[in-house]
């Protein structure tokens, strides 16, 4: 009988070292995935693509155009130009100063995402101001989960947007 305790207690004590030795890897896995959908958000997959996209183009307005056809945005989008003096959605200070301007919006107003790419003569500090000023709780009724800024030369791509567009059920 003692022999079986003493087993039975030997069993335990590495099931349990076992078990716990076994979770530190699914914990990594974890944190390795959740990083991977960080960087596969909306806000960074867009970013990425206007980095590409500049690079090779300098008309904004069909940088804008592709990156408005971006299968990432599952919603109706809008791509127009912005004029000096316009009205821009998601600041809590007026915008001005820049030289020419695209907006991508929802069609939907209540949808937190809205999108700018700015050409601009300081454009390291024109970013400052647009974070400084930007409020993710523009909508009424919404709000946005990221704030995500790329500047390239003179240009600045300014996103505000959920995490993914999913529908959740």
């Amino acid at each position: 009988m003692k022999k079986f305790k003493l087993f039975m207690a030997i069993a335990v004590v590495f099931t349990a070292t076992f078990m716990t030795g076994c979770e530190k890897p699914k914990d990594d896995v974890k944190e390795n995935t959740e990083q991977k959908q960080e960087e596969n958000t909306v806000a960074q997959t867009l970013g990425r693509q206007f980095e590409s996209e500049i690079e090779n183009e300098r008309d904004i307005e069909k940088v804008t155009k592709k990156i408005a056809e971006n299968e990432i945005l599952e919603i109706s989008v809008d791509a127009s130009q912005v004029k000096s003096g316009d009205y821009l959605s998601g600041f809590q200070k007026e915008i001005k100063d820049f030289k020419n301007a695209y907006v991508i919006r929802p069609m939907i107003g209540t949808i937190p995402f809205i999108a700018y790419i700015f050409e601009v003569e300081n454009s390291s500090e024109f970013a400052e101001e647009l974070k400084s000023s930007a409020d993710l709780r523009w909508n009424i009724c919404t709000e946005a989960d990221e704030m995500h800024v790329v500047v390239r030369g003179d240009y600045v791509f300014f996103v505000m947007s959920p995490k993914n567009f999913e529908q959740e059920e």
